[in-house]
């Protein structure tokens, strides 16, 4: 699903965004998607509110590769089902190190 997303410039640039935010925030910590958003616009211009779909597109894109997860209220949820506000994080892997290219 995500290699579709490596053809889209501005989807890269928030896939980059996003990994950029998380691991900045380091492990265990989450940020919003408007948190992406709104660097997104300062770098590329433009209002953050219409970037927002497309951060969650890719977000979508990035939980099902197993890079990052969704979560709600400290619960794992599915961005593609869940409704109200979310928080993005890396994904722990039990037993290995958290090691994530961009």
């Amino acid at each position: 699903m995500i290699s579709h997303l490596t053809d889209d410039p501005l989807a890269e640039r928030i896939r980059e965004c996003v990994l950029e935010l998380l691991r900045e925030r380091g492990p265990g910590h989450s940020i919003c998607p408007s948190e992406a958003a709104r660097a997104l616009a300062v770098r590329v211009g433009g209002r953050w509110q219409d970037l927002m779909r497309p951060v969650r597109a890719v977000a979508v894109s990035l939980a099902q590769a197993g890079i990052i997860e969704a979560i709600q209220n400290e619960i794992a949820v599915d961005l593609r089902d869940v409704r109200g506000p979310v928080r993005l994080r890396l994904r722990h892997l039990p037993g290995r190190r958290t090691h994530y290219a961009a």
